[in-house]
C-alpha cells in the first residue's frame, strides 16, 4: 500500500476513530506522509493534541532533507493552532523556519517558508507577518523566481488579496 494511501486512510479515520487514526497514521511508510497524518490525528485526538504533535514532529525529523523536515511541520502548526494551543504550535513554527532558513536552493527554501508562512496564518497576523520577514530575509527575489513568487503571494496575503491554503481537505 502506498504512503499516500496509508496517509489518507487515517486521515479518513482521524474524525471519528481518533484511536484508531493513531495508530495507522504510526504506521504510515514515509516520514512525510506519516507527519501529515498523524497532524490530522492532532485535530481530533480525545487524548493529548500536543504529545501526537510531538510525534507529527519526530516524523518530520526523520525525512530525507530540510525542505521536507521543515515544510511538512506546516500541517503540525496548523493542527496544533486549530485546537487553540499557541504556545506549541508558535514553538513548532519557530523550530520549522529555523531548518526552513537552511533549505538549499533558494528556490525550495522560499517553498519551505511559503508553507509555513500559510500555516503561520492560523496563528495570527502577527506569526504570518513574522516568517514574512524570515522570507523575505533568505529569499532574495533575484535569486530565483520562486523566490519571487513566494514573496509576491505572501504580499497579497497580508493584504487580504488572497488567502492562505488549507492544509487539511
Amino acid at each position: 500500500m502506498s504512503a499516500t494511501l496509508q496517509r489518507d486512510q487515517a486521515c479518513a479515520l482521524a474524525k471519528s476513530h481518533p484511536r484508531q487514526a493513531l495508530a495507522k497514521a504510526k504506521s504510515v511508510g514515509e516520514p512525510w506522509f506519516r507527519a501529515q497524518a498523524l497532524s490530522w490525528v492532532a485535530r481530533f485526538t480525545d487524548t493529548d493534541p500536543v504529545a501526537v504533535a510531538k510525534l507529527a514532529a519526530k516524523a518530520a525529523a526523520e525525512c530525507e532533507d530540510d525542505y521536507k523536515r521543515s515544510a511538512v511541520r506546516a500541517w503540525e502548526v496548523a493542527a496544533l493552532a486549530e485546537r487553540n494551543l499557541p504556545e506549541p504550535a508558535e514553538r513548532a513554527l519557530k523550530a520549522a523556519v529555523a531548518v526552513a532558513e537552511k533549505v538549499q536552493p533558494a528556490s525550495s527554501r522560499s517553498e519551505a517558508l511559503m508553507f509555513l508562512f500559510q500555516a503561520a496564518f492560523a496563528l495570527g497576523r502577527r506569526q504570518a507577518e513574522w516568517v514574512r520577514e524570515r522570507l523575505d530575509a533568505t529569499c532574495p527575489e533575484a535569486e530565483h523566481w520562486r523566490c519571487k513568487r513566494a514573496r509576491k503571494e505572501a504580499g497579497q496575503m497580508l493584504d487580504g488579496e488572497s488567502q492562505a491554503r488549507p492544509f487539511f481537505w
